[in-house]
């Protein structure tokens, strides 16, 4: 077991807004994941913060578990899993907010689950002019790029500053392009730093180019904000 994975033990709790499996420790929380929303109280809502209807003893508050702004039933009946958070259910969310989480599901069900599934690539540190072969792929607990082979690396994804995905069958039109690599740039904890990875896909068989494409899709995908915890 890597270093990175020795503290990824979950435990089940219950918040106001449903069931969540979380990680025992805090260090372990995925840079995917978003907090909880405090919820708008009661008190401070007599109308549905979206069609103003006014709350009575027939038309019941209840609140986003994304957002936590209060609505009407008719406003907020949608429930949706929320990865993000950890819930362990389908949650209910306000319009907005579930076709957030929808188009996320995608990030979750897809592109992570590639990512750490990994690839093998060529990895060039820095200036050398040496490449050594490595299985790229995401921590179980999704913290770290973990790069093996002769040498092994930990990466930790908040600390990645640039992605650069590199392509190649440009054509005017912008058609027929793939993906075959990419430059990483992270900064090294505790200092200012920045080392450079050059990461190339093996040409050795046609099946390992269509996973090196789609893991490197996925990494795209994570580079234009996933990271940062508020936007997929």
């Amino acid at each position: 077991m890597s270093g990175c994975e020795a503290r990824d033990a979950k435990k089940l709790v219950r918040s106001p807004s449903g069931l969540r499996m979380v990680p025992e420790h805090r260090s372990a929380r995925s840079p995917f994941g978003l907090d909880e929303p405090p919820w708008v109280p009661d008190k401070e809502c007599p109308r549905c913060m979206q069609c103003d209807t006014k709350f009575d003893f027939i038309t019941r508050k209840h609140h986003c578990r994304r957002c936590g702004k209060c609505f009407c039933d008719k406003c907020c009946s949608k429930k949706v899993p929320l990865p993000r958070m950890c819930f362990v259910d389908p949650v209910r969310q306000c319009a907005e907010c579930a076709l957030i989480s929808q188009k996320e599901t995608e990030f979750y069900d897809k592109q992570l689950k590639v990512l750490m599934n990994g690839a093998t690539f060529f990895v060039t540190l820095g200036t050398s002019e040496k490449s050594e072969l490595m299985v790229c792929r995401l921590s179980n607990n999704q913290r770290y790029l973990v790069l093996d082979g002769d040498s092994h690396y930990e990466i930790e994804i908040i600390q990645i500053s640039t992605v650069q995905i590199l392509t190649e069958g440009f054509t005017p039109g912008g058609g027929n392009t793939r993906a075959i690599g990419m430059i990483l740039q992270y900064k090294v904890p505790g200092s200012e730093e920045l080392v450079q990875m050059k990461f190339t896909a093996s040409e050795d068989f046609s099946c390992n180019k269509k996973l090196s494409a789609s893991w490197l899709a996925a990494m795209h995908k994570v580079s234009k904000g996933g990271k940062t915890s508020r936007r997929l």
